[in-house]
């Protein structure tokens, strides 16, 4: 049996968040964290003010770093 771990798109934002600055992220990826981070907490940590595809990017650039 695989187990599978769930983790919230709003702890993929702040796991991600900590690559910010890094040379992890290439220059599109730093922007698109720095611009999700602003609306996020604008939102009040409010995931559901982010689009289907916002969510997609930040779901690949997760996996990309932490699976």
């Amino acid at each position: 049996m695989i187990m599978t771990r769930l983790v919230s798109i709003a702890s993929m934002i702040e796991q991600i968040d900590g690559l910010r600055d890094t040379t992890d992220l290439n220059e599109w990826e730093q922007g698109f964290v720095t611009n999700i981070l602003e609306r996020y907490l604008l939102a009040k940590k409010n995931t559901q003010a982010l689009s289907g595809k916002q969510v997609e990017v930040i779901e690949r650039i997760y996996r990309k770093h932490f699976s």
